[in-house]
């Protein structure tokens, strides 16, 4: 048998949290929870709202699993350890619907390379980790510029996805399986982020009074490179399903029974899985200006996969009319600045599920205030009434010191969820 390469001491730690997602998996609570997520998506009667905390990337002293709980040593476990204690904390503590897996998974080592020129994302020593802004390789889409430009080449390092699986199944042996399974967004299709890592965000909004021809022409170049990247997947065989306990954009969690495609015979194509779709940067821009720049573009892109998740940030009330020319529309992102009530109207007349992220400053405001909290979200529960429902807050990084604000959250979700109808 393979060997884990890792200290005892941190095999241990692992295979004790193993075993507590072994139990956890095949538990009643679980298998009610997972059933609770297909009745979401089949807008099936008698289902109810699902209600997700999203948290997992918030580590550091005052996160749900701060550095000082981690047992384990060796980089690798211990970032498996985070992972694997994050999703307990959801499961014994928050008490909201994500799902324990009955394996323990890992994300393919697939990189993309460069488009020729330096990215446009700049970071200043000491700035916090989220802050960037821009200095663009390309201003002028001329011609001079689109010769330095040259598609992306993908990469897989196999070897490493055969070091990984026997790593971990020698760590887990005997208690949970090992599967490939995405990242979050590592296959989704970013299209206007990517062009504003090469023009940057005032230049993206000057290029379509200033040079909408050249913008067009950028803009067709990455959904070439993006459809170029989704066949070198299907063609090595690279992709795996979705349609179960994954991720699959915006903290929604992917359980249907409508994927794979019906002639599915173990060949993952994109047909046979869930796109993630989203387009934040279009927030400043018209819905015309985004009907002419950003979704003929991504259209044909998600014309590609079985079902199609859309949206982040950014409200989808302005661009509605686009939307719903996409037939696989199944999913979308209720932002904190959409119009609920427009949105839950056109979500109940195309039996699209309404995936609302509240504001995360009910959360993370000096005060807790748990009446307008439930206010916020019985405004929520109305505007979806007849729809299926998903509650997930997200973007989440600070509690003033108060980390049982996020089970209080789940709490007052859940009775406001109660008034929700069918």
């Amino acid at each position: 048998m393979a060997t884990a390469d890792l200290p005892a001491s941190d095999i241990e730690v692992l295979r004790e949290l193993g075993r507590w997602q072994a139990g956890a998996a095949a538990s009643a609570r679980n298998r009610s929870t997972v059933d609770a997520w297909y009745a979401h998506d089949e807008r099936a009667r008698g289902r109810r709202p699902m209600v997700i905390m999203e948290v997992r990337n918030w580590q550091g002293r005052h996160g749900p699993v701060p550095d000082e709980a981690l047992r384990c040593r060796d980089p690798f476990a211990r970032a498996l350890e985070y992972r694997m204690r994050m999703l307990r904390h959801h499961v014994e503590v928050l008490g909201d619907d994500h799902v324990v897996p009955a394996d323990v998974s890992f994300a393919l080592p697939v990189s993309r390379g460069d488009f020729g020129v330096p990215g446009a994302r700049h970071r200043e020593d000491g700035a916090d980790g989220l802050a960037f802004n821009y200095r663009p390789a390309l201003t002028r889409l001329d011609d001079e510029e689109f010769a330095r430009l040259h598609p992306r080449t993908p990469r897989c390092e196999r070897a490493e996805i055969a070091r990984t699986r026997a790593r971990l199944e020698a760590v887990f042996d005997g208690l949970l399986p090992v599967r490939v399974r995405d990242d979050p967004w590592q296959f989704a299709v970013p299209l206007t982020s990517t062009a504003l890592d090469l023009v940057g965000l005032e230049g993206f909004m000057l290029l379509m009074y200033d040079n909408p021809a050249g913008l067009h022409r950028l803009m067709a170049f990455l959904r070439d490179d993006q459809a170029a990247f989704l066949d070198w997947l299907e063609a090595e065989e690279l992709l795996p399903l979705n349609n179960g306990a994954d991720n699959v954009g915006a903290g929604s969690i992917g359980f249907t029974r409508d994927l794979p495609a019906r002639d599915f015979a173990g060949h993952v194509r994109c047909r046979d899985r869930w796109g993630g779709f989203e387009s934040q940067e279009s927030v400043s821009i018209s819905p015309a200006q985004y009907g002419e720049f950003v979704f003929p573009y991504l259209e044909p892109l998600m014309a590609r996969f079985g079902k199609v998740y859309y949206g982040c940030c950014e409200p989808v009330h302005p661009i509605w009319e686009y939307l719903a020319r996409v037939p696989a529309l199944a999913r979308v992102s209720v932002s904190p600045w959409a119009d609920e009530e427009s949105v839950g109207a056109r979500c109940r007349a195309r039996g699209i599920v309404y995936s609302r992220k509240p504001s995360p400053n009910y959360l993370s405001g000096e005060r807790f205030d748990a009446g307008a909290l439930a206010d916020h979200f019985a405004r929520t529960v109305d505007a979806a009434r007849g729809c299926s429902l998903k509650i997930v807050q997200r973007d989440i990084y600070v509690t003033h010191e108060e980390p049982d604000r996020l089970r209080r959250w789940v709490e007052i979700a859940r009775d406001a969820c109660r008034a929700w109808r069918e």
